[in-house]
């Protein structure tokens, strides 16, 4: 019986080494062309930290070879799995996988210090007008800097980090932050921000922003919705619902980073809607990373802590 071998290096989004076995599960697939071999379920357990792993001896046939499922397992990661032919001898090169963090399984972050942040990220807490406008948001009233900053926790201060880096991509949306005048709330999944008028003409001629419904958005109190437009991506596209105010014609804007477009942006609205769950910024971080794997243009600047 012919045998192959393959070879994979395993990674978390930002191509480190995880510090967790990482179990490979492997198996042929029944019935298809190319199916050949044995009957496999095979189990491969890393030991400690795990960067690269060779199968060898895996049963397979002559010509292209035989289709396995590789799955692979890692505490505190998602679990991946996809489909590849096994040919007889060595496969070329190492293939790299992938392991994203399990939002879950997060119990904190590491952040920076307020003074290590970007320069405009502190200049624009430093002009903070903070309001209550839903139960959650009193506790960062009248804050604004590093108080703010500080006064966040884990997910609001995610959340932070994660749209001021997208919000700053001016590859996937432009010049969007030099519109944003001052923050007014900060949540886990989203912000509502004061902006420059010239934001909305900015966005309805940049080729970069599509039209979005603004259903299941509620405007500010004293102001009316308008425009609803978002960014482009496949993953983690930003959102940006204007309002103006009925008294003096100013506007604000609503900010979000949704986990998908399309219809996997619909399904998130009308899940977080009807179940009262909000987005989890731990989820748009791995987005992130995810979005550029290569040069980690969009990486947010903050690292998860696992549970143990």
């Amino acid at each position: 019986m012919p045998r192959g071998n393959v070879a994979f290096k395993i990674s978390d989004l930002r191509s480190q080494a995880l510090s967790r076995p990482v179990t490979i599960e492997l198996r042929r697939d029944p019935g298809v062309w190319g199916a050949g071999g044995e009957n496999v379920n095979f189990e491969f357990t890393s030991e400690g930290v795990h960067t690269e792993a060779r199968l060898k001896g895996i049963a397979t046939q002559g010509g292209s070879g035989t289709r396995y499922t590789f799955r692979f397992r890692c505490s505190g990661y998602k679990t991946v799995s996809f489909f590849q032919f096994v040919a007889e001898g060595d496969q070329q090169g190492i293939q790299p996988v992938y392991l994203p963090v399990d939002p879950k399984r997060v119990k904190d972050i590491m952040a920076p210090d307020y003074p290590a942040l970007p320069q405009a990220l502190r200049s624009w807490l430093s002009s903070a007008e903070m309001m209550a406008v839903k139960p959650g948001d009193e506790d960062l009233v009248g804050k604004a800097g590093r108080e703010l900053y500080d006064s966040l926790g884990a997910l609001r201060k995610a959340a932070l980090l994660n749209l001021f880096k997208k919000c700053r991509h001016r590859g996937t949306v432009g010049e969007v932050f030099e519109h944003f005048e001052s923050p007014l709330t900060l949540r886990q999944d989203r912000c509502f921000v004061r902006v420059r008028k010239e934001l909305r003409e900015y966005l309805a001629t940049s080729s970069l922003w599509v039209p979005a419904p603004n259903t299941l958005h509620d405007p500010l109190d004293g102001y009316e919705l308008s425009d609803s437009l978002k960014s482009q991506d496949a993953h983690a596209n930003l959102q940006i619902t204007l309002q103006v105010s009925s008294t003096d014609g100013s506007y604000a804007a609503d900010v979000d980073i949704d986990e998908a477009s399309g219809f996997g942006h619909w399904g998130e609205v009308l899940r977080n809607h009807f179940t009262q769950q909000r987005t989890n910024p731990y989820a748009i971080h791995e987005l992130l990373l995810a979005a550029d794997p290569k040069e980690l243009t969009l990486d947010p600047g903050y690292d998860l802590v696992l549970k143990g």
